[in-house]
């Protein structure tokens, strides 16, 4: 004998299936938001061109707290306008007010942060002008790569960050097979201030057609202040980094200031190469202003430009970009 539910019963069993889902998930989330941008991109060394590009990006989040622990985790998706998919953060954290630790795909404490960063491309790369941030192991590890991190904060002041990444192949390719590395850090924070300062080292084997595997060390080392005043937020950031590929010495410096829907920034870098007297350097000025799509929320466009020249780098040594973006979360 089959069992029917009498229909006047369903909306209540509806209801109790909802209330008994949140109370399982004290704080459940999903969200998504499309970003689409339209680039003018100008170079001494290539002619003028016009780009397209952008992403749906679609995030589900979830927190539960008992006796003064919690878990959390976030999944993040992506949606390309050339027709791929791919993963962004991908993470559970769990842990305390005075602990926790984090492990999947995401990124660690910014070292360098750029402010309002809609638009920033450097000339130079191709004639040997570098820039470093102090991220080779912020993280986002692709392939085969993992990650996890460990933060402690024995004060309101002091926060110590651990991070670690590994991998089997490095998602960039350039014959990387093997990767791994290490990244403290530690962030002193006031009512109106913060210093972050880091260090980090990675290993990978390389290999080419003229070569067996071989290891590499990167390293390097950056420290950002923080201020706000006035409503705006300014960065001072400055890193160092040198790998035993290219000898090559990298020193970076970086200033920003964001205050509402208005950014500047801009970015100095040398490259030190041992076997030249005329070292490749680059400097990048950068600008940003987003405006609301008729008073709609959660929907604005930004305009913002990017210019930069670089020094001993031979045709390379100018690029332009403007930028349109469009964002609308929903």
């Amino acid at each position: 004998m089959i069992n029917k539910t009498p229909y006047k019963t369903l909306p209540f069993m509806a209801l109790s299936l909802v209330l008994a889902v949140s109370q399982a998930n004290a704080e459940f989330g999903i969200g998504a938001n499309i970003e689409l941008d339209t680039d003018v991109i100008d170079s001494k060394a290539n002619d003028t061109t016009y780009e397209q590009g952008g992403r749906i990006e679609v995030n589900v989040t979830g927190k539960k707290e008992l006796n003064g622990y919690f878990v959390e985790g976030k999944g993040s998706g992506l949606l390309k306008k050339d027709g791929s998919a791919a993963t962004d953060d991908m993470w559970i954290k769990f842990g305390s007010d005075m602990w926790d630790v984090q492990a999947g795909r995401f990124e660690a404490i910014n070292l360098f942060p750029l402010g309002k960063d809609t638009v920033v491309s450097h000339a130079g790369s191709d004639g040997g002008a570098e820039v470093y941030e102090a991220n080779l192991v912020r993280g986002r590890a692709g392939d085969n790569g993992g990650q996890f991190a460990l933060r402690v904060r024995p004060s309101d002041m002091i926060s110590l960050e651990l991070d670690t990444i590994w991998g089997d192949a490095d998602s960039e390719g350039d014959n990387k097979e093997t990767f791994s590395g290490v990244r403290p850090s530690i962030t002193f924070s006031g009512d109106s201030f913060s210093i972050s300062a880091g260090y980090e080292a990675l290993k990978y084997e390389y290999s080419d057609e003229a070569a067996d595997p071989k290891e590499v060390d990167k390293s390097g080392f950056g420290i950002t202040g923080n201020i706000n005043a006035g409503g705006a937020s300014i960065n001072l950031n400055a890193a160092m980094g040198s790998d035993d590929i290219s000898n090559a010495d990298v020193t970076t410096f970086g200033a920003n200031v964001t205050y509402g829907a208005f950014g500047l920034g801009a970015v100095h870098s040398e490259t030190d190469l041992d076997a030249s007297d005329d070292d490749p350097t680059v400097t990048t000025v950068y600008i940003a202003y987003t405006l609301p799509l008729f008073d709609i929320d959660n929907a604005s466009v930004t305009f913002a430009g990017s210019t930069s020249s670089a020094d001993n780098v031979g045709d390379d040594d100018e690029l332009n970009q403007f930028r349109t973006r469009f964002n609308y979360t929903f």
